[in-house]
């Protein structure tokens, strides 16, 4: 195994911090009446009494598994796991998708730093040394 190049550890800890909003977020659905229901006033764009429809709970435990997931990516990009590269790429994909909708179907450009930051990510994480540490490129 390759020494793990020091951007990793970043990427890493912007995983472990989306991870553990997506926990948060996704555990809020199931237990309202909390203090943590102020993150639900922040930017809610979604329909009263989401939280308590069928849709709202099915959207609840898809957020926990991605956060339980996202979770287990950071070990294994500390680690330099293989299945993690591709995971922690994926989800940066989506979300860049994500932001290039929200700019093409928005009005204004609220997504082009997301569109910024992701793209470094993935720029970053297909780097041929970083590609090396997750055992992808290998001669």
């Amino acid at each position: 195994m390759e020494i793990r190049p020091k951007g990793v550890l970043i990427v890493g800890i912007i995983v472990f911090i989306a991870a553990l909003l997506a926990l948060i977020v996704g555990i809020t659905i199931f237990v309202p009446g909390t203090p943590l229901d102020m993150i639900w006033n922040l930017k809610n764009s979604f329909p009263t009494g989401f939280r308590s429809s069928s849709t709202g709970i099915i959207f609840g435990y898809f957020i926990v598994i991605l956060g339980l997931i996202l979770i287990s990516a950071v070990w294994g990009l500390l680690k330099g796991m293989k299945w993690t590269w591709w995971v922690v790429l994926i989800v940066f994909l989506v979300n860049g998708i994500g932001d290039v909708i929200s700019v093409v179907f928005e009005v204004g450009l609220s997504g082009v730093s997301g569109i910024i930051i992701i793209s470094a990510f993935i720029i970053y994480l297909t780097r041929p040394s970083v590609k090396g540490y997750f055992g992808k490129n290998r001669t």
